[in-house]
């Protein structure tokens, strides 16, 4: 049997460990949405801007957009991954910090909690998949858009 101060040492460990992990799945998600938000606007500006994409024939738009469908969808399954990891790292995290008494009344002189109950349901409101999926999802219409209307 695992004495209790190894135990406690054992979660504290863990909990740096998934709280870094929360932080790092965040990261990913705003740099993939980057990553595939500026990749699509970088194809707007071609579409737009070179003169030769307005005499692109009609298979040849069809095989861009077809490329840029498939573009946005793959950075879309990344973002979708990393929100997946990442909300399994805070189930985690906060299933360690029960186990560490953060949640536990006389914690502090005032006898509140560390943290507060809010904080173990707060995540499930996360909207910011919904917000990173929208950026792609918009600028991938205006791509798919500037590949119908441009013409010679």
């Amino acid at each position: 049997m695992i004495a209790r101060d190894e135990q406690r040492e054992t979660a504290l460990t863990l909990y740096r460990i998934f709280k870094e992990e929360v932080y790092r799945r965040r990261d990913r998600m705003m740099v993939w949405t980057a990553t595939g938000a500026g990749s699509l606007f970088a194809l707007l500006l071609l579409i737009l801007l070179v003169p030769s994409a307005r005499q692109l024939t009609t298979p040849a738009r069809l095989l861009l957009a077809c490329g840029s469908l498939i573009l946005a969808i793959t950075f879309a399954l990344m973002i979708r991954q990393q929100q997946t990891r990442h909300r399994q790292a805070k189930q985690q995290l906060i299933t360690l910090e029960h186990v560490l008494g953060l949640f536990d009344e006389r914690l502090r002189p005032d006898d509140r909690p560390i943290y507060p109950d809010t904080w173990q349901t707060e995540w499930t409101r996360d909207h910011s998949l919904l917000q990173y999926l929208s950026i792609l999802i918009l600028l991938t219409g205006l791509v798919l858009a500037a590949i119908a209307l441009v013409t010679a």
